[in-house]
C-alpha cells in the first residue's frame, strides 16, 4: 500500500503543493500519488492522481576534453585561440557552468574589443550509444604578450554532480628557421642570377679589370720561351680578298694599338719575315714562337678554297710560291695602278695563309697547344660562311669572332650624327682621339681579352722543368 511521505531531508514539501526530491537515485524509482481531501456542501471526499517516476541511472559528471593539461607554443604578438570543450554524459539537459580563469582571476569578458575575451557557452547534442551534450567556450587573445606566457589558463566545468578542470600553458615558440633560410636562399638565387647576367654582359670588362688590378695572380709569360704574344695571320698582297683597308688595318692599326698602346709583341708576315726564308719554315717556326694566333679574314678570304682541289701538286704549290714572291716585290706598284678589273687578273690563292690556317687549326683543335682568335674584318653572310673551311666554321661557332666591321659601323654612325663638317674633319685628322684606335673601345677590349695575360708572378725555370717531368 501507499505510505505517506514525511517532510524530511530526502523529501521536502514546497509551496503550491510541490514535492522536492533531494539527490535522486534508484531508491526513488516509485509511483507517487497526490491525494486531495475536501468537503463540499457537507459532503466529504478526496481526489487522487498518481505519477510513475522512472529514474535513469547515468553519470552526469562533466568531463573537460580540451585543453589537455599541456603546453602550447606560440609567437609573441600573434593572434591565439583555445577551445574549452566539455562533454556531459546523460539524456537530460545539463546544468553545468563552464568558465575560464588564469592564475589570478576568472575571465569574464565577452567583448571582442578587449585583448583577452571568451565567447558565450554553446551547446550541441550527441546521439548514439554514448548520449550526451557538448559544451564549448572559446578563449581568444587578440595579441599575445610576454605576460601571457608560462602561466596556466584553466577551463573549469562545474555542476551539481561534480567538478572537473584542465589547463594549458603558453610557451614561446622556437624561431622558425625555414623563413630565414628561405629568405637567404632566395637572396642567394637572386644575387646569383644578377651576377650571371652582369658577368655575361660585362665579362670582358670584368676580366680585364681583374687582370689590371691583380697582375700578381698571373704568371709572367716572358720566361716561357716564346718570342711573340701573337702571330698575325693576314692576307698577303695580290691574294683574294686583299685590299688597302686590310693592309692598313694589319700594318698600321693593329701594331699601333696592340704594340704601342698595350705593349704586346706581334709577328706580322711581310713586316717581320726574314728575307729569303722559306714560307713553310717561317710559318711553322713563328707560330711555334707565339702564344696566340690572330686570324684575320674577310668575306672572300676562303671563297676560292672550296673550288680548288685538295690534292694540289708540288709544281702548282711552287708556282704559287713564286707568284706570291713576285707579287710581294711588285705589290706597291700594283696597288696604285688600277681598278678592280686590272687587279682581278693578278690575284692568286694565298699559299702562306693556307699553311697558317692549316697549322693553326691543327694546333688548336687537335693538339690544344695554341689559342686562335678569329678577327672578322667584314660582315659575313650565311652563304659566304658556308664556303669557309669546316675547321674555321667550327671554331667560329664554338668561341665566336671579334668583329672589326661592327666597330667601323659604329664609327660611321657617329660620323653621320655630326652636323658640322669641321667637327668631322677634326675627328678624322686627330688619330689620337679616334674611338677605333682607343684600347678602351669594345673591339680592342675583346682582342685584349683573348690576348695573353701580362702577369707579374715569376715562375722559375727549374720548377717548371720539374713540373714538366
Amino acid at each position: 500500500g501507499c505510505e505517506p511521505i514525511q517532510n524530511e531531508k530526502d523529501y521536502i514539501y514546497r509551496p503550491s503543493s510541490k514535492l522536492y526530491i533531494n539527490k535522486v537515485n534508484a531508491k526513488n524509482n516509485h509511483s507517487y500519488t497526490c491525494t486531495l481531501n475536501f468537503t463540499l456542501g457537507g459532503v466529504t471526499g478526496s481526489v487522487s492522481e498518481t505519477i510513475d517516476a522512472s529514474v535513469i541511472e547515468n553519470s552526469m559528471v562533466p568531463q573537460v576534453r580540451e585543453p589537455t593539461n599541456g603546453t602550447i607554443s606560440a609567437q609573441i604578438g600573434n593572434h591565439f585561440s583555445q577551445l574549452c570543450s566539455v562533454f556531459v554524459p546523460g539524456a537530460g539537459p545539463p546544468f553545468v557552468d563552464v568558465f575560464w580563469s588564469d592564475h589570478l582571476k576568472m575571465i569574464t569578458s565577452i567583448d571582442p574589443a578587449h585583448r583577452v575575451y571568451k565567447t558565450n557557452q554553446t551547446l550541441r547534442h550527441q546521439d548514439g550509444p554514448n548520449k550526451g551534450v557538448w559544451l564549448e567556450v572559446l578563449l581568444t587573445f587578440s595579441e599575445l604578450r610576454k605576460e601571457d606566457f608560462h602561466i596556466n589558463f584553466t577551463c573549469q566545468a562545474q555542476s551539481g554532480h561534480g567538478y572537473h578542470q584542465a589547463y594549458f600553458t603558453l610557451v614561446p615558440a622556437d624561431p622558425n628557421i625555414l623563413i630565414p633560410i628561405g629568405f637567404l636562399f632566395g637572396c642567394v638565387m637572386v644575387f646569383s642570377i644578377i651576377s650571371v647576367i652582369i658577368y655575361y654582359l660585362f665579362k670582358v670588362d670584368i676580366v680585364l679589370c681583374f687582370r689590371r688590378v691583380f697582375p700578381v695572380l698571373y704568371t709572367n709569360k716572358d720566361m716561357d720561351g716564346r718570342l711573340y704574344d701573337a702571330y698575325v695571320a693576314c692576307l698577303q698582297p695580290c691574294a683574294i680578298g686583299f685590299s688597302e683597308e686590310v693592309e692598313t688595318f694589319t700594318l698600321q692599326t693593329l701594331p699601333r694599338v696592340l704594340e704601342k698602346a698595350c705593349g704586346y709583341k706581334l709577328f706580322i708576315a711581310g713586316r717581320d719575315c726574314v728575307p729569303g726564308e722559306a714560307i713553310v719554315d717561317s710559318v711553322e717556326e713563328n707560330i711555334q714562337a707565339s702564344r696566340r694566333l690572330l686570324l684575320l679574314y674577310t668575306a672572300s678570304t676562303f671563297s676560292s678554297k672550296k673550288h680548288t682541289s685538295s690534292k694540289t701538286s708540288t709544281s702548282s704549290i711552287n708556282n704559287n710560291l713564286s707568284k706570291n714572291n713576285n707579287s710581294e716585290d711588285n705589290g706597291e706598284s700594283k696597288m696604285g695602278e688600277g681598278g678592280s678589273g686590272e687587279r682581278s687578273e693578278e690575284v692568286f690563292p694565298d699559299t702562306r695563309q693556307n699553311l697558317e690556317v692549316l697549322l693553326a687549326m691543327h694546333k688548336t683543335l687537335l693538339e690544344g697547344s695554341l689559342k686562335v682568335v678569329l678577327v672578322e674584318l667584314e660582315e659575313i653572310t650565311s652563304a659566304q660562311l658556308a664556303l669557309f673551311p669546316e675547321s674555321v666554321q667550327h671554331l667560329r661557332k664554338k668561341q665566336g669572332a671579334v668583329c672589326w666591321w661592327k666597330e667601323q659601323r659604329k664609327r660611321q654612325r657617329r660620323r653621320t650624327c655630326m652636323t658640322r663638317r669641321e667637327d668631322e674633319e677634326k675627328a678624322e685628322g686627330d688619330a689620337q682621339l679616334s674611338p677605333s684606335l682607343s684600347p678602351s673601345s669594345r673591339f680592342w677590349k675583346e682582342i685584349r681579352y683573348y690576348m695573353p695575360v701580362r702577369g707579374k708572378r715569376a715562375v722559375y725555370p727549374e720548377r717548371t722543368a720539374l713540373l714538366n717531368l
